[in-house]
């Protein structure tokens, strides 16, 4: 089902409070950010180019498996409450007047005068939204990263279940802000228990925040999509199938980080 709310600023902030977040979120520990909850690094086995990648035990901007967390635009740093080319900050706005990050060749997408395409296909550590409010090893997956894990679906030591019901610690179902019930994957490492929940949290388009909460669950990778640099690549899945594809730069995602 599909969301469609235009949010002022304010009650874009008392819903992400509200909706996401305990009075002491991550158990007292905090990102770099003195505000984000730390997450736990859950280690699933995914070895990336030599690196074993462990992944954040809930969403940037979460405290628990289940809360959608934030949504930030590609390579954004801030929430807001519009999510669009009119106010996206790498680009002027449309999607073919890019400012950073666009390949050499792409010089129809590019629109800074007397500069060529700078050629950043990967999301740079000041851009990178996890990186930048956790610190550390922390940071968003890169696509590689992202089929190691969609690549656990066929590998015989993992459970990949893909529409698995929400609940708290008492048993008790949970809903999002909208009503919905939260649902989504969750991933198991049979042989030590290592598990990992990835909720269904939509995305925002515009002034519509939460756009197919429940239904949707679309998570940013820090991978430019190098054939059409307007958009990048991401995790997605529903309650059929999982795997990856891509959103335009400007869209709001939920945020899973990775540790090396």
């Amino acid at each position: 089902m599909k969301k469609f709310f235009c949010l002022s600023l304010a009650a874009l902030t008392l819903l992400s409070v509200s909706c996401k977040k305990d009075d002491k979120p991550g158990k007292g520990k905090y990102g770099v950010d003195g505000v984000t909850p730390l997450p736990e690094a859950v280690d699933l086995g995914t070895v990336v180019n030599g690196k074993n990648i462990k992944w954040a035990s809930f969403n940037l901007g979460a405290s628990k498996e289940y809360e959608y967390g934030d949504y930030y635009a590609c390579g954004e740093i801030a929430t807001k409450s519009d999510y669009s080319w009119a106010t996206y900050t790498y680009a002027n706005g449309a999607y073919n007047k890019l400012t950073k990050y666009c390949p050499k060749d792409k010089t129809d997408y590019w629109d800074v005068a007397d500069k060529d395409p700078d050629g950043e296909v990967t999301l740079l550590p000041s851009d990178d939204v996890a990186h930048v409010k956790l610190g550390g090893k922390w940071r968003m997956p890169t696509l590689d990263e992202i089929n190691a894990l969609l690549a656990l679906q066929t590998n015989d030591d993992y459970t990949w279940e893909k529409w698995v019901l929400a609940t708290d610690e008492n048993g008790t179902e949970i809903t999002d802000a909208w009503g919905n019930v939260v649902r989504g994957i969750r991933i198991t490492r049979k042989s030590t228990g290592a598990t990992l929940f990835l909720p269904a949290s939509g995305y925002c388009n515009g002034a519509s925040i939460g756009e197919d909460a429940g239904s949707w669950g679309r998570y940013w990778s820090s991978s430019l999509l190098t054939d059409s640099p307007s958009y990048a690549c991401r995790l997605g899945f529903d309650s059929k199938a999982s795997g990856w594809d891509s959103s335009r730069r400007c869209c709001g995602l939920a945020v899973r980080p990775v540790s090396e």
